[in-house]
């Protein structure tokens, strides 16, 4: 209808004489401008969709235009997290609206975070423990909300019903539910320089290589294998245990029955680990991922274009891996959502 507008009014110019090429060629040009919209408007593949939600499972990557730059990442039974390199935390979740999902608002200066299954601490630079997630294991864990009671926290660690505190000289504290025994810290523990909470038992790394077990040992989690030694790392899952040694192997025990605490005979050269519920993960050093045991939602289905990784974290049935250039990826049943940033 413009553009016979625009014809019409030129036809009465140019009978009045008033007309003239350049105005003609004016009058063309905004109709060719006019055909470019619509057709536009007609395709809209043509448009820049910025605000495309992406699945990282089918393509684990961030958009460039909005890569964010994250230093740490976490994974929990069912809240995945994140920090930013200024301090403040991104979660993301299957459903938004659990209470796990939900961090305190204005939260910065966030220097670690630990997921339980449907709980998070986060440790601050100054030493403070913040805590979100279902009220009654909030009623559970009462003294680590409690600065004043416990100072100079360097870890933290979630279980399913306790959490686990490291202080700074090398004693660890328990608090929550104590089912099995998971809070019984074993008395004279000293010298700790890592600890890892499984979700009804306990795990602590003491500064000469040996490993502590306490807490639920139905499966036999917490049955430390005879002359385990040069632990660097450890890590408590669902009712298995998992350790990294110096030379770069690694030993499971505890519940095998998704095949978790057989670790492939081939593995080696890795630099950290982390158990999930029933499945875990391994990085090597040259930066690609490992993982075995569980895979009902994928969550050991690493992307096969997956490198440059220097952390990993091991969930309930997710799994996430953060790259050099400070991206996550996530693969299993969750998975990351640019609308999280």
């Amino acid at each position: 209808m413009i553009w016979l507008i625009l014809l019409k009014e030129a036809n009465m110019k140019k009978n009045t004489g008033k007309s003239n090429g350049k105005g003609l060629f004016m009058i063309f040009s905004l109709i060719l401008s006019l055909v470019f919209i619509a057709g536009c408007i007609m395709n809209p593949s043509t448009l820049n969709t910025s605000s495309e939600v992406r699945d990282v499972t089918k393509t684990p990557t961030i958009t460039t235009s909005q890569k964010p730059m994250f230093v740490e990442i976490t994974a929990g039974g069912m809240p995945a997290l994140a920090i930013k390199n200024n301090g403040s935390v991104v979660v993301w979740c299957e459903n938004m609206n659990d209470l796990s999902c939900k961090p305190p608002e204005h939260l910065t200066n966030v220097s670690s975070i630990s997921a339980g299954p449907q709980y998070v601490l986060a440790l601050k630079q100054d030493g403070i423990v913040v805590f979100w997630g279902i009220p009654d294991i909030k009623e559970q864990i009462p003294t680590l909300m409690n600065v004043s009671k416990i100072s100079n926290i360097t870890a933290i660690s979630s279980g399913c019903g306790h959490a686990l505190a490291l202080k700074e000289d090398g004693t660890v504290i328990a608090r929550g539910s104590n089912l099995a025994g998971a809070m019984d810290v074993p008395a004279n523990l000293t010298n700790v320089t890592n600890i890892s909470a499984g979700c009804y038992h306990s795990l602590a790394l003491k500064n000469d290589g040996n490993v502590v077990a306490w807490g639920s040992n139905e499966y036999g989690q917490a049955d430390v294998p005879i002359n385990l030694e040069n632990v660097v790392q450890i890590s408590g899952g669902l009712h298995h245990s998992l350790v990294l040694k110096n030379d770069g192997t690694v030993v499971a025990w505890g519940s095998n029955e998704n095949g978790q605490s057989d670790v492939p005979i081939t593995l080696n050269n890795v630099i950290a680990i982390s158990a999930g519920y029933r499945h875990n993960l391994a990085l090597k050093k040259d930066g690609t991922v490992v993982a075995w045991g569980s895979n009902t939602n994928g969550q050991c289905d690493v992307p096969i274009d997956l490198k440059n990784v220097i952390a990993i974290s091991a969930g309930g049935a997710q799994s996430l891996a953060l790259k050099k250039d400070g991206t996550v990826v996530s693969w299993g049943v969750l998975k990351f959502h640019e609308s999280a940033l």
